[in-house]
């Protein structure tokens, strides 16, 4: 029962057990976020080119913006994946120096 009590007012924390975890999802799911945000942008270039353009796509050489978006969205990843894990970092930094405060009050 005190454990519930600690965990209802906050004296209580299940970050340290629960943080690996949801880092995990996040680093899985950040790479379906992006490909989603690549394809969603893919689709909105294709409707900003005119049509006069659009009808000798066919002659085109290859796609005008693929490459662009490949690259920009392979940098967002890496990027994405970079803060991800700082921001981790940091709630796991905070959380151990909560620990070792509450050790040095305890232990005076």
């Amino acid at each position: 029962m005190g454990d519930i009590v600690d965990f209802l007012s906050f004296r209580l924390f299940i970050g340290p057990a629960v943080l690996p975890f949801c880092y995990i999802l996040g680093a899985a799911g950040i790479p379906f976020g992006v490909w989603l945000a690549a394809k969603r942008t893919e689709r909105f270039l294709e409707k900003q080119v005119p049509e006069a353009h659009r009808a000798g796509e066919e002659y085109a050489s290859g796609h005008g913006y693929r490459g662009r978006i490949v690259s920009f969205f392979a940098l967002l990843f890496v990027i994405s994946e970079i803060l991800w894990r700082i921001l981790f970092e940091f709630l796991m930094a905070f959380l151990q120096m909560r620990e070792a405060l509450l050790f040095l009050i305890n232990n005076q």
